[in-house]
């Protein structure tokens, strides 16, 4: 019977050091996730700050990046002016058919 006891304690024992040893392997797991995912971060902002100061006179190795970022820059003000028309053509259009449906709606109580 002391046997069984031992061998229940035994097995108890190395269970919970299991689990302490797999939640320490997920805890650090986490924090390199964590500090790889600030370390994303910290080059986006000193790429962003880079071209932010230097983007009229880059590093001769760099000018090509330079050059696609700001034609990006310009797509975008592209996209965004083209936003504005097609949002503005929508607005009149949705404008237009509220009109139609009101003159219909005046149309329809005058004949009845």
């Amino acid at each position: 019977m002391a046997d069984i006891t031992e061998m229940i304690t035994d097995t108890i024992t190395t269970v919970a050091d299991k689990a302490r040893e797999y939640g320490e392997i997920a805890r650090l797991h986490a924090l390199i996730k964590a500090e790889e995912a600030k370390k994303q971060e910290y080059y986006y902002k000193l790429g962003k700050k880079y071209y932010e100061l230097y983007k009229d006179a880059p590093a001769s190795d760099l000018a090509e990046y330079m050059n696609k970022l700001i034609a990006s820059d310009r797509k975008i003000e592209d996209y965004k002016e083209d936003l504005k028309v097609a949002s503005s053509t929508e607005e009149a259009e949705s404008d237009a058919g509220q009109d139609e449906a009101q003159e219909t709606e005046q149309h329809i109580d005058e004949t009845v």
